[in-house]
């Protein structure tokens, strides 16, 4: 199902792309990157991992960038506001 829609809005975008009747903006480099970042912006939009990012999580996490706060404890802190579970990742 997430395929689908991830297909879907790539085929949108793609249609709207070629939609006009001057065909020459398909080799134009800068009409080309416009519509690769629109893909690309879409598809980051949509994954599940940015999701938990959204909200108050985002930021707290602003904030704490400039001060030094142990892992286990911001990470205990984060999973307390409302959002998907966070996990510990190794760097």
């Amino acid at each position: 199902m997430y395929m689908d829609d991830r297909r879907s809005m790539i085929y949108r975008l793609l249609a709207d792309y070629v939609r006009s009747p001057s065909l020459r903006h398909l080799r134009d480099d800068r009409s080309l990157q416009k519509i690769a970042n629109e893909i690309v912006q879409n598809l980051d939009q949509r994954s599940a991992v940015w999701k938990k990012w959204e909200g108050k999580r985002d930021t707290v996490l602003k904030s704490a960038l400039e001060c030094w706060i142990p892992k286990a404890e911001l990470l205990s802190f984060l999973n307390g506001l409302p959002g998907p579970r966070l996990t510990m990742t190794v760097t």
